[in-house]
């Protein structure tokens, strides 16, 4: 026991130890954080030093220049910088190799010119000494090279400002000043120091954050280290005597253990004898049949009351027989192929139909859902049966009644075709003995015309014109039967283009009737474009033909609703009555004497098969003091 002991006491030693050491390295770690940080804030520091430096320089080259300007004193441009004296030889070296517009006076000893170069210099250095410390920063860098094009900028408006005034152009210099400040290179370069400013500001903030941050860590380090060093002394000093109470502890919890572990072996007996109460209350009393049969034998091992009563069976009869007993011989192959496969897979879920045999011989279809379950230590299924007789029986007739409706739409449709195909053939065969009639007509009426009396006249006359009307049915019974019912020509059809072409079409009796056509947004449409310039050419020949005293305003429109397009033709002519807006569509019906109103009737019944034979509907609304709507739609192609 002592030798555990002392194990233990070294080990808790040794981790001690390792903790220290642990700690210690992780303090120098977080100390040289630290130093990093801080070299970053200095660095920072000095990137917005050199930033006012900067502007600071170029403010004083401004303000020398200005001060020249006004002044006119050379002397004014060499400016007070710390730099000046010892940058003075180098730029009236680098000055010498310059000469003013005259060509009559040396720089190198113009002690104006010297001051340009130099603050020039300055500034130059100043920004190269940026973009060194900012060579990190790709944003920042991207500042310095828009300073450095305004810098140049500024310094080539501010020189030739001072070459201007020592040449005595006082305009020119004015005119230049002002043009400089509308220009505001110098305003631009300050608003990007202060952006470069408020940045380096930014990223000043998040390190100095940063290192505050880390300098709290460095703390919770230390102390971190000193708790540990005392909890650890505390730990070993209290191992041992915690250690020789533990052997105690531990009998006394074994004993409470096995106390509890008793009473949780009665509570879970108790359990499972109410669970399988719940079993068998739920299995037996279930208002759907259902058995457990084993695997193995295929043997009915347990039937609830459903079953017994559904298939007539008693509880012993059953647990003699096997599934096989309950199926018709036609079936028991397919059920032996079915039983294999889940000897196979003995844990797969079985879902299927069948039709099982009632003790009366009545056969039923069924639908059940098997599960695998141990019952008695034996591999056995549950079984739980739906009886779907009737509902199959439904199913049943309503093939029937969908092949029976399916058969008398196929005999519709022929029948329906065959009339199309006689009123073709029907008007096209009565064309040749009326065009006979009709010609003879013509002929007598102009040979004997005036030489009988006025009756006879009038009676030819009649005939020549019933002639002619009969011609014009006919005609249009054609056009109505050649409006198929097919969607063999269908194509997408621009309703825009086609209501243009429409217009030209009625060109002529627009503008004779000084008629207004308003034509809205109109869509692009699944459909057989033929068709569609017939229905909307009939649609605007109708509202052309049927105005009231004023011009005719015709409004033609179409918006998407619910899958498909609705299209209104507006006009402000006769209107139509209510009682009539069915009849008006079927072929043939007219509201009006032809003597005032010319037609056969047939238009608005082609425009309605046409309509249909798009998968829509056409309607009018209307009344008899404020003109008339046609509306029709047009399902959308999904």
């Amino acid at each position: 026991m002592r030798t555990a002991r002392d194990k233990r006491l070294i080990n808790g030693m040794i981790i001690a130890i390792a903790a220290v050491l642990a700690v210690v390295v992780l303090s120098i770690w977080q100390y040289r954080r630290i130093q990093d940080t801080g070299g970053i804030i200095r660095h920072t520091n000095q990137v917005l030093f050199k930033t006012d430096e900067v502007l600071n320089e170029m403010m004083q080259y401004q303000l020398n220049v200005k001060n020249f300007l006004l002044t006119g004193r050379s002397d004014l441009l060499t400016g007070r910088t710390e730099l000046a004296d010892t940058a003075r030889d180098a730029v009236a070296a680098a000055a010498a190799e310059e000469r003013t517009s005259e060509g009559t006076a040396d720089i190198r000893s113009d002690s104006a010119v010297v001051g340009q170069v130099r603050n020039a210099r300055l500034i130059s250095s100043g920004i190269s000494a940026l973009k060194t410390l900012t060579a990190d920063n790709p944003g920042q860098q991207l500042r310095i090279d828009t300073l450095s094009r305004y810098a140049e900028k500024e310094r080539e408006v501010l020189e030739e400002a001072v070459r201007l005034g020592r040449s005595g152009n006082r305009e020119g210099m004015s005119s230049l000043v002002a043009t400089e400040a509308s220009t505001g290179y110098f305003n631009q370069i300050q608003a990007i120091i202060a952006r470069m400013q408020a940045e380096e500001r930014r990223l000043l903030d998040l390190r100095r954050q940063a290192n505050q941050r880390k300098a709290l860590e460095l703390q919770w380090v230390l102390w971190s280290l000193i708790a540990v060093v005392a909890i650890l002394a505390l730990v070993i000093f209290r191992w041992i005597q915690l250690d020789l109470d533990r052997e105690k502890i531990a009998r006394e919890r074994l004993g409470r253990f096995n106390q509890e572990l008793e009473r949780e072996v009665q509570l879970q007996t108790a359990n499972l004898q109410a669970s399988e109460d719940k079993y068998k209350t739920l299995f037996y009393k279930s208002p759907l049949p259902k058995w457990i049969y084993d695997e193995s034998t295929m043997r009915f091992l347990e039937v609830n009351e459903t079953a017994i009563r559904t298939y007539g069976y008693s509880q012993e009869e059953f647990q003699q027989m096997t599934i096989m007993d309950i199926r018709p011989e036609e079936d028991k192959p397919r059920l032996a192929v079915d039983v294999e496969d889940v000897r196979r897979n003995p844990g797969i879920y079985k879902e299927s139909q069948w039709r099982h045999l009632k003790r009366d011989g009545q056969l039923i279809d069924v639908e059940i859902i098997a599960h695998p379950i141990d019952f008695g230590g034996r591999k056995a299924r549950m079984v739980v049966v739906n009886d779907i007789t009737e509902r199959n029986r439904y199913d049943r007739e309503l093939r029937q009644l969908n092949d029976d409706l399916a058969r008398r739409a196929d005999e519709l449709a022929a029948s329906n075709a065959e009339l199309e195909r006689f009123a073709y053939i029907a008007s096209h065969d009565l064309q040749e003995p009326l065009r006979m009639v009709s010609s003879f007509l013509q002929l007598l009426q102009k040979r004997y015309s005036g030489q009988m009396d006025a009756k006879a006249d009038q009676y030819i006359h009649y005939a020549v014109d019933g002639a002619e009307r009969m011609k014009a049915l006919i005609m249009d019974l054609l056009e109505y039967s050649r409006v198929g019912t097919g969607k063999e020509g269908f194509g997408w059809v621009d309703t825009a283009a086609v209501m243009s072409e429409v217009g030209e079409i009625f060109r002529e009796k627009i503008v004779a009737a000084r008629a207004r056509i308003e034509i809205g947004g109109l869509p692009t449409v699944w459909g057989d474009k033929v068709q569609l310039t017939q229905l909307l050419q009939n649609l605007l020949s109708n509202a052309l033909k049927y105005h009231s005293d004023e011009p005719p305003l015709i409004r033609i429109r179409a918006e998407g609703e619910n899958g498909r397009w609705l299209f209104a033709v507006e006009d402000n002519g006769i209107g139509i009555d209510p009682l009539f807006f069915e009849k008006i569509f079927i072929i043939f019906q007219r509201l009006h004497n032809r003597n005032d109103y010319s037609g056969t009737g047939i238009g608005l019944a082609v425009c309605k098969k046409i309509v249909e034979r798009h998968g829509g509907k056409i309607w009018v609304e209307s009344d008899q003091h404020s003109g008339s709507t046609f509306y029709f739609t047009i399902n959308k192609k999904s």
